[in-house]
């Protein structure tokens, strides 16, 4: 299974799919710092708004991206799960 690549919604923000193919997962949306810089807020996305957290900042759309990982509920064998990083390294 590839990382599917976040959607982008409008100028800065991007929905990101994971294990449902209508809702998203999370939303990243960029700021920019007091310094100027690009600033990329995850966040958990739910229907309810009361639900949605903030779970990361990151300096990239691609280490944002890669926060968010898939749901593990599904038992499918150890190789056979989602494409999430190995805790091993």
């Amino acid at each position: 299974m590839t990382r599917p690549k976040p959607i982008r919604y409008d100028r800065d923000t991007w929905l990101v799919m994971r294990d449902d193919a209508v809702l998203p997962k999370a939303v990243i949306r960029r700021y920019t710092d007091k310094r100027g810089r690009d600033q990329y807020l995850v966040i958990r996305w739910d229907l309810d708004p009361g639900q949605r957290r903030l779970m990361s900042v990151c300096e990239s759309l691609e280490r944002a991206d890669e926060l968010v990982l898939w749901d593990n509920n599904a038992v499918r064998g150890y190789w056979d799960g989602p494409p999430n990083p190995h805790p091993g390294g």
